[in-house]
């Protein structure tokens, strides 16, 4: 018996690419994400991967509790990428230099990120946060080019520095981004 599912099932292992599959119908938001393993008319196998890219179980899922596959969609894209990069994603993480040398503030925060072409995500005090780039800073205010956790284009945001809240340097995400951005050359500096 032949369908759309088995076809995209086939697809996926493949191509070698993640799929999501979708098995409660009273939570239908929740759902798995894996590679496909093998497949047949009763069941499906997927090496299950998390949201972070790593590998968690080997799941068979019944065929016919399946009402849903999702393939090649944004979120499925960014957990196939950090799967594919776990080594650069999850490297050893060093603080900067001046971190451990100089008196920390957020207005030296920010102003080393200018300096050093750093992509970091900020929080303010009103509930947003931004990944992105330091492009221009003053004693009250930042200009940042923005990027969507995807790395799309999202354009410019000004702020003030007094309503920073919080400030990640380098965690997860941010690697993430900067190795889908790399290619496309838009970087620091």
């Amino acid at each position: 018996m032949s369908s759309i599912f088995q076809e995209i099932f086939e697809r996926a292992r493949r191509e070698k690419r993640l799929l999501g599959v979708r098995t409660s119908q009273s939570d239908p938001s929740r759902f798995s994400v894996g590679y496909v393993v093998s497949f047949s008319d009763e069941v499906v196998v997927l090496r299950i991967i998390n949201r972070d890219g790593m590998p968690t179980a080997i799941q068979s899922f019944n065929m016919l509790e399946v009402f849903q596959v999702d393939f090649d969609d944004q979120y499925i894209r960014h957990v196939e990428f950090k799967a594919d990069n776990l080594d650069k994603v999850y490297a050893g993480l060093k603080s900067p230099q001046f971190m451990e040398q100089e008196y920390v503030t957020v207005p030296l925060l920010l102003e080393r990120a200018h300096q050093l072409g750093q992509l970091v995500n900020v929080y303010t005090h009103l509930g947003m946060d931004y990944y992105g780039y330091i492009r221009q800073l003053t004693q009250e205010q930042v200009l940042m080019e923005c990027y969507t956790e995807y790395g799309a284009p999202d354009g410019l945001v000004v702020y003030r520095v007094e309503d920073v809240r919080n400030f990640i340097w380098s965690n997860e995400d941010t690697r993430v981004l900067e190795l889908r951005l790399k290619p496309r050359g838009a970087t620091g500096a």
